[in-house]
């Protein structure tokens, strides 16, 4: 099992300068990837995310990179045209709304910092500079993946803990609901006595016992319950994602643990139902940050 948090980080050398690129990964429904690059043009993003993409599987993936030194080169400037444009029309309807000129509205606009930008990448081949931020990034997954991988293992052996007492406890409900119909009989035995001068056929007493223990057997659900723990046991040895199957799965633990609690009419069964599901939910709570 992989966690979704990390962090990674790799280094790489382009057009004379030094970059280094940053992953962080949180917890997510599904995946995300959001991508900043210092690079203009939207393939390079492409493909990063499609990277990113090819070995996470779960989370949101916050990618960027920066300069970390100077190189002799220095960038050459480039006009984002389609920013241009639309400040362009901006200025002109602010101009047309306010009945100004040009000159007039762009002063009541505040500067756009990104119009003009410096790309060290200018000159150079499209491929040279994919190649180089390929290998910075992929050192970046594999540290990345490597931290997420840590973090399972340690999740997967609490959990494995927590496993171990549902599993701990589902034997003692099994030892419980085993003998509660004898002592549904006592109880009502005992009831049917308190009462002066009524006569109960112990037959009808029998019925009455028998319906009863029907009401409040549990061995489907029990039975459930521990193929449930086995086969989140083997979920928690893989090494693909799994988290989703596993939050899954603990919602079927409490449906059956639910259902025994129901029908059971003892306390002490709702005792152990209700340490049940505290584990259950212990276990819910870290299944949330798996991949």
């Amino acid at each position: 099992m992989n966690s979704m948090t990390g962090y990674g980080r790799g280094e790489l050398e382009l057009g004379g300068r030094s970059y280094c690129v940053e992953l962080r990964s949180y917890n997510n429904r599904f995946l995300d990837v959001k991508v900043r690059l210092p690079w203009l043009g939207k393939d390079l993003e492409v493909k990063v995310e499609g990277a990113i993409r090819g070995r996470v599987h779960r989370g949101r993936v916050e990618a960027s990179a920066w300069e970390t030194g100077g190189g002799a080169a220095g960038g050459r400037l480039q006009l984002d045209e389609a920013l241009a444009r639309d400040l362009g029309a901006l200025l002109g309807k602010l101009a047309e709304i306010i009945g100004a000129d040009l000159g007039t509205a762009a002063r009541l606009v505040p500067p756009q910092r990104e119009l003009v930008l410096a790309d060290p990448t200018l000159g150079l081949d499209p491929e040279q500079t994919w190649s180089a931020l390929e290998e910075g990034l992929a050192q970046a997954l594999d540290r990345l993946l490597e931290m997420r991988r840590v973090e399972g293992q340690a999740t997967g052996r609490d959990m494995a803990q927590h496993l171990d007492e549902v599993e701990r406890l589902r034997g003692r409900l099994a030892e419980e609901t085993a003998s509660e119909p004898e002592t549904l009989r006592a109880r009502l035995t005992e009831r049917i006595a308190a009462l002066d001068g009524v006569s109960v056929d112990p037959e009808r007493i029998a019925q009455e016992v028998a319906l009863l223990a029907d009401r409040c057997d549990v061995s489907e659900e029990l039975a459930r319950l521990e193929s449930h723990i086995e086969q989140l046991r083997r979920m928690m040895d893989q090494d693909g994602p799994v988290g989703r199957e596993i939050e899954f799965l603990l919602q079927e633990f409490n449906r059956e643990l639910n259902t025994i609690g129901s029908k059971s009419q003892s306390g002490s069964i709702a005792h152990l139902v209700v340490q049940a599901k505290t584990a259950v939910e212990r276990m819910r709570e870290q299944a949330q940050n798996l991949e």
